[in-house]
């Protein structure tokens, strides 16, 4: 078998084909960009609900403080 014949399969051999195509590559981009978002927005809804809560205690433990007090000051204790 001539050398150039041989090196000519051999470079064939050795060459390891791109591991996605370019479609598969924007395919799998656009499915992660699109989980990406979407989890970004569900983190969004969470700090959103966290801090509705935060306000919703908040809120409750002023208005116990307030009746406590008021029946310290009336005496009912």
């Amino acid at each position: 078998m001539p050398k150039d014949l041989l090196d000519a399969i051999m470079a064939k051999l050795i060459q390891v084909p791109p591991k996605f195509l370019p479609p598969e590559w924007y395919i799998a981009n656009k499915v992660q960009y699109n989980s990406a978002e979407a989890q970004r927005s569900r983190s969004e809804r969470l700090v959103d609900e966290s801090q509705r809560l935060v306000d919703e205690i908040e809120r409750t433990t002023q208005k116990t403080q307030s009746d406590v007090n008021k029946r310290i000051g009336d005496g009912c204790f």
